[in-house]
Formats: structure tokens, sequence, C-alpha cells
């Protein structure tokens, strides 16, 4: 039986290398073309495709959450809690009973 040769070229010389390095080579290069058609058929893009400007974290902006509404209800949160603090037990109790177990504001008072 003949023995096959296997060449890589490089910068245009071909290169003699065993079958097994051969095999090796083409192996991963298969891989990598089979990882990138999935990458394409699942829409994934790569990290390095964000890292454009050298500050990778900024440029990945979740446009469905309003971080400026969300200070806003939490400091408003807190103004809540202080004011409630300065209540008396009494009107603790009436804007518990408005508030937390639907009583009407007419049979609260009563």
């Amino acid at each position: 039986m003949e023995k096959k040769e296997y060449y890589f070229y490089v910068k245009g010389k071909a290169v003699p290398v065993n079958k097994e390095v051969y095999k090796a080579y083409w192996k991963i290069t298969e891989h990598e073309k089979y990882l990138y058609k999935k990458d394409r058929e699942h829409s994934v893009l790569p990290f390095s495709s964000f890292d454009y400007d050298g500050h990778f974290v900024d440029n990945i902006i979740d446009e469905r959450i309003d971080l400026e509404k969300i200070v806003e209800v939490k400091m408003k949160i807190e103004e809540i809690n202080k004011a409630l603090a300065t209540l008396t037990k009494e009107e603790r109790e009436l804007m518990e009973a408005i508030f937390y177990k639907s009583v009407n504001v007419k049979n609260a008072i009563i």
C-alpha cells in the first residue's frame, strides 16, 4: 500500500506533517466551523464584538429596566416609612384598617 503524504501550507510553502497531526488539525477546524454555524443559527454574538471601546460592561445595557424609576420609587418608599414612623398608635391602626384590611373610611373612624 502506498504511503500518503500530508502537508500544511505555511506562507505559501508546503510543510510535511504526519497523519495524526493532519487529522487533529482538521478535527479542530471542522469543530470550529460547526460551533460557528450553531452560533449563527442561535444568534449568538462573541464577547469580543461588545468590547469595541475597551469597556465591555458599559456596552451591555438592559433597556427593559428603568433605573431612574427604581431609584425614584425607593426614595418614595423611604419617605413613606419615615412618615409612618411619626404616627401615633391610633393613627397607625387607622391606616392599617383603611389600607390593609380594606375597611372604608367611615367605618374606620367609628
